[in-house]
Parts: structure tokens; sequence; C-alpha cells
């Protein structure tokens, strides 16, 4: 898993939630949530919806309610805090993601052709990808 502190080094996360599962002592998953935070793109500027910036289950641990769980924790916690909205980015090549995210009730809103052809992503294999954003309702 990404050191979620390793976060700080790039944007402000005062605003941010994280969550994590764990079995005994070892990290099985892990969720982040951006929020109220303008240096951050994802947000679009706004103030009322925040973003699932990571969410992650080890490889041994999948399709056993981890993820569901992890992602129920992030929905409470931003509906609690007042956002309207909880935007989220996957990419094309992630069906299982797709799926997910639409069982939970959430919308595909955009895509985006070109979401990772940029001097930030030099790594051939993810320039093709497409990067599709779903919206999810929280009130």
């Amino acid at each position: 898993f990404e050191k979620a502190m390793d976060y700080e080094k790039h944007f402000n996360i005062s605003g941010w939630a994280f969550f994590m599962a764990f079995d005994e002592d070892e990290p099985i998953g892990a969720v982040t949530v951006s929020a109220r935070n303008s240096s951050c793109d994802i947000l679009d500027k706004r103030d009322d919806i925040c973003a699932l910036w990571d969410i992650r289950v080890a490889k041994g641990y999948k399709h056993s309610g981890i993820g569901q769980h992890l992602f129920d924790m992030a929905r409470a916690w931003a509906t609690e805090e007042g956002f309207s909205q909880m935007k989220i980015e996957c990419q094309n090549t992630n069906v299982p993601a797709c799926r997910f995210y639409h069982k939970q009730g959430a919308q595909l809103c955009r895509i985006d052709e070109y979401a990772y052809y940029s001097e930030y992503y030099n790594e051939k294999d993810i320039r093709d990808e497409i990067g599709l954003i779903w919206y999810l309702d929280l009130k």
C-alpha cells in the first residue's frame, strides 16, 4: 500500500479522511477520501463534494467484503461531513471497479479519453487508458 502520509508532500491533506482494514496487525485494505482542498484538481474547485481518492484491498482478501466495508466507511464519513456528492475516478480497464461503483449507486457522468495522456503519465501502458468519472449522490 502507498503510504498515505506521502500525500502531504504534494497536497494539503488536512481535510482528508483515511480508513484502513487489518487482519491482526497486517494491513489488508485502505480507502482515502480527498476533501476541502483547493490544491487538488479532482474536486473541480467545489466545496460541496469529496472524492474517493484511492481504495485498495490486498489480493488474498478481494471479494471478501473488505472493499464494501471500506467504501461504506468512506460514504458514511462523507455524509456526516455534509458533502452532497462523492466523485470517483477509475479507468476503463478496471471493469471490476466500474461494476463495484455502479453497484454502490454511482452514476457514470463523464468520459475523458485523454485523462492520462500528459507529462505526468510517462508509462506507455496507461497513456491509452480512458478516465471514467462517476458521481455518487450522498443526500
